[in-house]
């Protein structure tokens, strides 16, 4: 019985401790009803070795119990190769586009000072859209030729977001899109341009061109 007594204690203290010191153990670790009933069921024939093989399966339970959650966690941390391959794909389609844009726009102030001209589309003389058609062809990119078709074509752009290169539309002596340009970044944009009367620069947050926009466009 005194042995019986003595087993209970240091059942008890050894669950204390690493109960202290280790995180919760398993769902399979054993109940306390579970110690004391194998204890006394077995300590006829060796309470001892009974006892020892109790606290190294609890011990055992801690051990697993840590290994298993240390995995989750690394688990969760780690990206998977299909985000890793989603985010090298971004990057170079945001690359490419803004390579492209940028000989855009770089083919479009070849053309600075070339005269306006109300339904031309050659630089010997062009109105807004035949001016950006123009560039456009010569960058293997076919758009249609008014400012209203062009308007209909692409992929809408949120202001917020324009990329160098993308189009840029306003609605000026009708309703719709009815004006157009090249976005060249820092809020500008390169047009040909009836009231300078030919292809300049202006900037969207100049109070004409603020209140006449209507959305962009990328191609």
């Amino acid at each position: 019985m005194k042995r019986y007594i003595n087993n209970i204690a240091v059942v008890l203290l050894f669950t204390f401790f690493t109960t202290l010191f280790f995180p919760a153990a398993p769902a399979q670790a054993f109940s306390l009803t579970d110690l004391t009933g194998s204890s006394s069921s077995q300590q006829s024939s060796g309470g001892s070795s009974s006892l020892l093989n109790i606290l190294l399966a609890l011990l055992l339970g801690k051990v697993l119990s840590n290994s298993d959650s240390s995995n989750t966690a690394n688990t969760s941390k780690t990206p998977s190769i299909a985000s890793i391959i989603g985010s090298i794909t971004d990057s170079k389609t945001t690359e490419n586009n803004s390579s492209k844009g940028a000989q855009i726009v770089k083919t479009a102030q070849k053309y600075m000072g070339v005269p306006y001209v109300w339904g031309g589309d050659t630089p010997t003389g062009w109105d807004c859209s035949g001016f950006t058609q123009y560039v456009m062809r010569e960058n293997g990119i076919n758009i249609l030729r008014t400012a209203a078709e062009q308007f209909s074509q692409g992929t809408p752009v949120d202001k917020a977001n324009l990329q160098v290169g993308d189009m840029v539309f306003f609605t000026t002596y009708k309703p719709g899109a009815s004006h157009v340009g090249f976005y060249m970044g820092d809020g500008k944009f390169i047009h040909a341009s009836s009231a300078a009367k030919q292809v300049t620069i202006n900037s969207l947050s100049e109070t004409y061109y603020t209140e006449h926009y209507i959305g962009a466009r990328r191609y």
